[in-house]
């Protein structure tokens, strides 16, 4: 019995070393791997070389979604400096895709509330992850509203 389990560890050990990491990426194309929604998708993208990356993401449509963004917007993807009036994609460039979401309609306008959380202690400091068990430790939660694609309020829940 114990052969047998330690020959199943000898087959997973090299498999899990062969697991791409989004995070060795470069930015920005870590951050495109963070707004990618299909997991299939997003595993397919991380194991694509450099050179493959933008014609991947033309046909997923997130590359017009970057090219639409202002250099301000796309410095702010890179640093997490999201400001009202960004476009909604900067900030999910930024933070990855939201924690929660949830529409507000009133006097016929829509408001997306999103909301995402930092960890603020532990091994991933400073991350956006989108469950605040995926900081093991403390983490502070950010809420946007977000109108036709606008960032339009930013609140600091914690």
């Amino acid at each position: 019995m114990a052969q047998r389990t330690l020959g199943a560890i000898a087959l997973i050990l090299p498999l899990a070393a062969c697991t791409p990491n989004p995070d060795r990426l470069p930015t920005p194309a870590r951050n495109f791997y963070y707004v990618i929604e299909d997991d299939a998708q997003q595993l397919e993208y991380v194991k694509l070389k450099e050179s493959e990356r933008q014609g991947f993401l033309e046909g997923v449509g997130l590359w017009q979604r970057w090219l639409e963004l202002s250099s301000e917007e796309r410095d702010a993807a890179e640093t997490s400096e999201i400001k009202v009036g960004f476009k909604e994609f900067a900030a999910h460039m930024a933070w990855g895709l939201p924690a929660a979401i949830r529409d507000i309609e009133a006097r016929g306008r829509v408001v997306h509330y999103q909301t995402f959380i930092r960890c603020t202690s532990g091994p991933k400091i400073g991350d956006y992850v989108r469950t605040n068990t995926d900081c093991d430790g403390t983490s502070s939660e950010v809420e946007l509203a977000v109108e036709n694609g606008t960032v339009t309020e930013i609140k600091y829940l914690d």
